[in-house]
């Protein structure tokens, strides 16, 4: 019951009795984020986290990931090939190309100041701002 707090759960018995197909993705995401943490691990793995998940619903879990690791002074391996996610929650981003990390440097290096010619392709492909300006 206490993690169901700290990774925003109901709190209520009637939640805990639910099978896993009762739940959404996003709640179900929070059980098994509760499974990983309930040990108090140093380091959580978290490999595509987010990939099945609306906007909304990974911004909290984006959210909740940085608020553990800051509370539980847990370390993480975020994995993704969201690199939108990648920069609102990583210190240090490698990037892998056929297997092989071919740049790995803090975010905002990688981010403004690509050097792999692969890392400058993937900033590139980046969508730009989704807002266009009335003609």
């Amino acid at each position: 019951m206490e993690l169901s707090e700290t990774v925003s759960l109901p709190d209520d018995i009637g939640f805990l009795r639910k099978f896993p197909r009762q739940l959404s993705v996003g709640l179900a995401q929070r059980v098994l984020i509760a499974m990983a943490i309930l040990h108090r691990p140093s380091l959580l793995l978290a490999d595509e986290p987010t990939s099945a998940l609306d906007v909304i619903t990974q911004s909290e879990i984006l959210q909740l990931f940085a608020g553990l690791s800051r509370e539980l002074d847990m370390g993480m391996l975020f994995i993704s090939h969201d690199l939108l996610s990648v920069a609102t929650l990583c210190h240090r981003v490698a990037i892998l190309h056929a297997g092989e990390i071919v740049e790995c440097a803090p975010t905002d290096q990688i981010f403004q100041r690509p050097r792999h010619p692969y890392t400058q392709r993937l900033i590139a492909a980046l969508p730009s701002s989704p807002v266009h300006s009335a003609p």
